[in-house]
């Protein structure tokens, strides 16, 4: 049993690809709201074992998600991708709900979501 996760990935959800690595711009009712960074990356569940050895839950995908909001606050969540697959029609038609809020997302194309990624958020691209 290893102490570490295996170094395996989890099969990639092809309804989540158009947002991965992705950015948004979000606005509740017409006002700016923020920027929206969403990453897709694996993860395990320790599933028991102690001390050297555990044991490890299979693969799956998690999304984290950063939040820049426009009155200079920040939020972020993590989570299994699975609990995003009901919301993809609101993201597909400009919805993003945040804590009990219907916000409207302006998805980003590549480069502005780079932009976004490095100049707002500080981060690295995804390995």
């Amino acid at each position: 049993m290893p102490f570490r996760p295996p170094l395996s990935h989890a099969e990639p959800d092809p309804r989540f690809d158009p947002y991965r690595e992705r950015a948004g711009v979000l606005a509740d009712q017409g006002e700016p709201f923020g920027v929206l960074y969403l990453r897709f990356d694996t993860c395990w569940s320790q599933r028991g074992g102690h001390l050297w050895w555990r044991r490890w839950s299979e693969p799956r995908e998690q999304v984290t998600g950063y939040f820049a909001l426009h009155y200079g606050g920040f939020d972020d969540f993590v989570e299994d991708a699975d609990t995003f697959v009901e919301e993809l029609d609101d993201w597909d038609r400009g919805l993003f709900p945040y804590r009990g809020l219907i916000l409207t997302v302006k998805w980003l194309d590549d480069e502005g979501s780079r932009r976004a990624r490095s100049d707002t958020f500080g981060l690295d691209a995804s390995h």
